[in-house]
């Protein structure tokens, strides 16, 4: 099992990397916004246009959004967070509740 542990934390280590390029430096920072309404806009939080795609309803507009940097860190952080739990079972915090 050491194997897919080594190899869930360097995908993890990818999505953190990847998110922390796109701008999202912590794990309650950058999101990204669906405009809805097909407008295949999906800008940040200080309204710099994340992509644009013309054409009416754009169906990825929303899992993009939805997969913002912010998100994103705290999902690799929750994860990280599990394999701990995995690995190290006898000292888990979530034996002590």
């Amino acid at each position: 099992m050491d194997d897919l542990v080594q190899f869930l934390r360097d995908r993890l280590d990818e999505d953190e990397t990847v998110a922390r390029t796109a701008g999202g430096q912590e794990a309650d920072g950058l999101r990204w916004l669906d405009h809805g309404s097909g407008s295949g806009v999906v800008s940040d939080d200080a309204g710099m246009v994340v992509t644009y795609r013309t054409g009416a309803g754009d169906p990825h507009a929303a899992d993009i959004a939805l997969h913002d940097p912010a998100r994103t860190l705290r999902e690799v952080e929750a994860k990280r967070g599990l394999l701990k739990r995995y690995e190290e079972p006898e000292t888990s915090a979530a034996l002590s509740a």
